[in-house]
């Protein structure tokens, strides 16, 4: 039986922080996007638990909203409603009108490589 990166229950995981941090402006946008998304019933939760899943091995050292957010990119790539080239060069034009770089450019991902 295949294990999902998902599947944890029974594993030692350590202290849990149940401290509400808020949520970050990104993550706030995000969350909105996703519901909307599925309001339109352009995806559904089963969609992007599935391709959440199918993240492998990267599902482990990414966070929820980064999850969320490459599973939702997953999803709407593979139903047609935006090729790479297009999203890649929206993204960049958007980057460039708000001087923002790359996002695995920026220091914390760098220190994450690490």
């Amino acid at each position: 039986m295949k294990t999902l990166p998902s599947d944890i229950g029974g594993e030692p995981a350590g202290p849990i922080d149940t401290i509400d941090h808020g949520m970050k402006h990104w993550e706030r946008q995000a969350n909105a996007f996703r519901s909307v998304v599925q309001m339109q019933k352009i995806t559904c939760t089963d969609e992007l638990r599935r391709a959440a899943e199918d993240l492998g091995d990267r599902y482990k050292d990414m966070h929820y909203f980064e999850i969320t957010t490459s599973a939702m990119r997953a999803v709407l790539l593979e139903k047609g409603l935006f090729t790479e080239q297009e999203l890649a060069a929206k993204m960049a034009e958007i980057r460039a009108r708000f001087n923002v770089p790359d996002e695995m450019e920026s220091p914390i991902k760098k220190g994450a490589k690490k």
